[in-house]
């Protein structure tokens, strides 16, 4: 965690130094797709699964500085699947993990130039978001594949042996227009218990901007 709190510290300073540059605020809706997946120490087979996420972000819009700050609210679908294996008995059997997440992520927005006079918005202006996220799991279920007959059992984050509830990482994103592609690196554990679990999504989303 101390390398966190280092990376809270300097966004927050530099958030303060875009506040003072700031001449506007802005934000958005989000939604698109997100592909998710968890890296496992005890299953090396997962793959990506599609779902969605959507959400608002609040920025510190510069008119006169190319540093700027933004903290986002997001409703995200996540989980990982296993691709399709044999068990003991020669049974097909594939396993899936669905989890629901508000994630938080506190991002130092990059412009690539500063504002002309014919700007309307930030849209047209290619830009760099990179910071820390935190978040917080509001439920899940594991799916379990036989032979095509799935059977689906779900999960309650503040249940022994289920999903920790706080989730924490690094995301970074490039946007231009009005579309972003997201990178989440998670760095907590996913599970309670068990071996090392943390998730990993990619996000592709279309953002209106105020």
């Amino acid at each position: 965690m101390k390398p966190l709190r280092t990376i809270f510290l300097f966004l927050f300073l530099m958030l303060g130094l875009s506040a003072l540059m700031a001449q506007r605020l802005g934000g958005g809706l989000m939604l698109g797709p997100a592909f998710s997946t968890m890296k496992m120490s005890e299953i090396d087979s997962t793959t990506f699964r599609a779902d969605f996420t959507g959400g608002v972000r609040f920025a510190l819009i510069p008119e006169h500085f190319v540093i700027g700050g933004e903290i986002d609210v997001i409703y995200s679908r996540q989980g990982m699947r296993t691709t399709k294996g044999l068990d003991a008995d020669g049974t097909t059997i594939r396993y899936l993990c669905k989890s629901h997440y508000i994630n938080v992520p506190l991002l130092l927005n990059v412009y690539f130039r500063k504002w002309n006079e014919d700007d309307e918005d930030e849209s047209m202006i290619p830009r760099l978001r990179i910071g820390p996220q935190v978040g917080f799991c509001i439920g899940g279920n594991d799916v379990t594949d036989v032979q095509g007959k799935r059977k689906q059992q779900y999960i309650i984050p503040w249940e022994k042996g289920s999903f920790n509830r706080i989730d924490y990482g690094l995301t970074a994103a490039f946007s231009y227009w009005f579309v972003e592609v997201r990178y989440t690196f998670g760095m907590a554990n996913v599970f309670k218990e068990g071996e090392k679990s943390t998730n990993h999504v990619i996000s592709v989303t279309w953002s209106d901007v105020w």
